[in-house]
């Protein structure tokens, strides 16, 4: 009788930080496929600068530069500072500053650096670099992987810059193995690039693509609209959204041996700022000198009490009215509509502003206007919180139940006729249908 030798299985691990580096990852996490990258480098890089920028109320200068080295874009802001780019290259975890809060950001996605990153690398196969040049000091910043233990490599050497002391310039470096990707996405990278000109008066925009240079100035370098920086409003806020913040808090004052009082948390709030608001709120929940960390136990968050003291920040603070949170305005569009030819007599503007089913602000701004000369099709500029969409965000359902296409078929404008139709949605609570932040949903 033969025998049959068992076998005995060995438990093998695998890192799934590598999962971050294919290209059906990197295509979840951005929401678009690789032909769309050189267009997501772009909208990312200008959230993140304009973003920057509005945080230290500074009006936006943004440089983009397209060449056989890559994409990279620079800006005047406050610059990165190094613990969020060593942030950035923990593939394990999401780093942003965005991300948990409510507010009418561009950026609330929490990926976005970390994207880049990556990018080059998918793209290549074998390696890639970004370099990211801020506060004086340059972070080169390669990627190889680990075949073996399926790990991602990362190489990030730094060095002196003293020739940039403020602002950033960030280059992703973009494989020669892609260069038909890039190629390709020449007219569209353009197009976007412009259309934040569109979405946000106060930027200035220099744009080089391989020594064909255009640059467009601020129609109002002063023009305000809700900052980052801002206290968010609790009524902005749902049960699920404030349980997150919550959450996130006291896991980051754990990771730092800190422990802060529901009083601080309180007075970030919009409204809330007083003594005697926080007074109140505290008094009804019972949450006078209390530490957040005893929101949460062992089984996790302690949600009634957390839910209370939503519903308290709620009573004792005031809805920000739809007007506070900007209008880009008749005037910026006019302007812009006069500098790409528009007939002047067929331009139109319109501004609806108000509370959604969930009592959350909106701002709805439209713009329309006749191309008579040089336009061989119709054009789109479409946008959420001041970022222009790589596809149209509203191309499912728009702030009226149905998508701008249908809009425009109704008034008889097809994708031949010379026009050019803006639409742009200011909302603090915007659900993004991905991660690419490509499609949305907004009550009407």
């Amino acid at each position: 009788m033969t025998t049959t030798k068992r076998l005995n299985r060995t438990t093998l691990r695998t890192s799934r930080l590598l999962d971050f580096c294919s290209r059906k990852e990197l295509t979840a996490q951005t929401g678009h496929e690789p032909e769309s990258w050189p267009l997501v480098v772009l909208k990312e890089l200008a959230d993140n600068a304009l973003d920057a920028c509005e945080d230290t109320d500074t009006a936006p200068e943004i440089g983009v530069v397209v060449d056989a080295d890559g994409i990279t874009v620079s800006d005047n802001g406050p610059g990165i500072p190094a613990d969020t780019i060593h942030g950035v290259l923990d593939f394990s975890v999401r780093v942003s500053s965005r991300e948990a809060y409510i507010a009418p950001d561009r950026g609330a996605q929490g990926n976005a650096l970390k994207t880049l990153i990556a990018m080059p690398f998918v793209l290549d196969g074998n390696s890639g670099t970004v370099e990211i040049t801020t506060r004086g000091e340059r972070h080169q910043i390669a990627l190889k992987v680990d075949r073996i233990r399926q790990e991602p490599i990362v190489d990030h050497q730094r060095q002196s810059a003293p020739d940039v002391k403020s602002g950033s310039v960030i280059k992703v470096h973009w494989p020669d193995s892609a260069c038909s990707i890039l190629e390709s996405s020449r007219e569209r990278f353009l197009q976007i690039a412009d259309d934040y000109t569109w979405l946000n008066p106060h930027l200035a925009l220099t744009v080089d693509w391989f020594g064909d240079r255009r640059h467009v100035e601020p129609t109002n370098a002063a023009w305000k609209k809700w900052l980052p920086s801002n206290p968010t409003c609790p009524h902005w806020y749902t049960d699920e959204n404030f349980e997150r913040l919550v959450a996130g808090y006291i896991a980051h004052d754990a990771d730092h041996g800190e422990d802060r009082l529901v009083r601080e948390v309180v007075a970030e709030f919009r409204g809330l700022t007083g003594s005697a608001k926080q007074k109140l709120v505290l008094d009804q929940t019972g949450l006078v000198r209390t530490n957040l960390s005893a929101l949460a136990d062992s089984g996790g968050l302690r949600a009634k009490a957390v839910c209370a003291l939503l519903a308290a920040m709620k009573l004792h603070s005031k809805p920000v009215k739809p007007v506070a949170l900007g209008v880009i305005g008749r005037d910026h569009f006019r302007q812009r509509f006069e500098a790409a030819g528009c007939e002047l007599k067929s331009f139109v503007y319109s501004k609806s502003v108000g509370f959604d089913d969930d009592g959350i602000p909106c701002v709805y701004e439209t713009a329309f206007g006749w191309i008579p000369k040089d336009a061989a099709r119709r054009r789109l500029v479409t946008g959420v919180n001041w970022s222009c969409g790589i596809l149209n965000p509203f191309r499912s359902l728009g702030p009226l139940g149905v998508s701008c296409d249908t809009i425009l078929e109704r008034q008889k404008i097809g994708e031949d006729d010379p026009v050019i139709f803006v639409l742009h949605v200011a909302c603090p609570r915007v659900d993004y249908m991905d991660r690419g932040k490509s499609a949305v949903a907004i009550g009407a």
